[in-house]
């Protein structure tokens, strides 16, 4: 206490006093955060087969359309445009989008946010006596969270950077996203087989 002669004296309830809001004090500090952000390693482009060489016959478009549906588990038209949404722990099956600390960052999303991936798929097909030629497009993938409703669109060898709008302290504010390229070699396989 000070008694007005400038000189502070310790007593028992002074200590007590001054030990307790030192302590309150480091219990009040917000701590660092320790979340790291690691994105995917982006490879060279997947290299697409065009196809343009071979040709089909209607039973041959038959055949690829029970394949692709098979994939997909949903009924897919070989003529117009397909979506395809997967939901969950499966979504990382297909896009990479890096790691949160030692997590898949999608599974991360996932589970904080709720998630769904939706998959466009299309083909041109381009008939001349009823002979087709089938040209693969990129697969679109559009990338959810349920609760933020932000989304990440991007394509066959066109990552995507989305800037988030909380990343972690004193890091890249940027999260990049891409094909795996598992749809695509599977497609092109069930194209070739035929």
């Amino acid at each position: 206490m000070d008694f007005g002669n400038g000189r502070l004296i310790f007593n028992r309830s002074n200590i007590f006093v001054f030990l307790s809001s030192i302590i309150f004090i480091y219990a009040c500090e917000i701590e660092e955060s320790n979340n790291i952000y690691k994105p995917p390693v982006i490879f060279a482009s997947f290299e697409k087969d065009d196809n343009s060489d071979n040709i089909y016959t209607s039973e041959d478009l038959n055949a690829i359309s029970d394949e692709l549906s098979e994939l997909f588990n949903k009924n897919i038209d070989m003529f117009s445009s397909n979506i395809v949404r997967f939901d969950g722990q499966i979504i990382s099956n297909y896009i990479d989008c890096g790691f949160m600390n030692n997590e898949i960052y999608v599974s991360y999303i996932d589970r904080i946010f709720d998630s769904y991936l939706d998959v466009t798929v299309n083909f041109k097909i381009l008939e001349e006596d009823n002979i087709f030629k089938i040209i693969n497009d990129d697969i679109k993938y559009t990338f959810y969270s349920k609760e933020t409703g932000t989304r990440w669109r991007f394509k066959t060898n066109k990552p995507k950077e989305l800037l988030v709008g909380n990343p972690a302290f004193d890091e890249n504010p940027y999260r990049t996203c891409l094909s795996k390229n598992i749809l695509e070699k599977e497609i092109i396989d069930i194209l070739d087989a035929n």
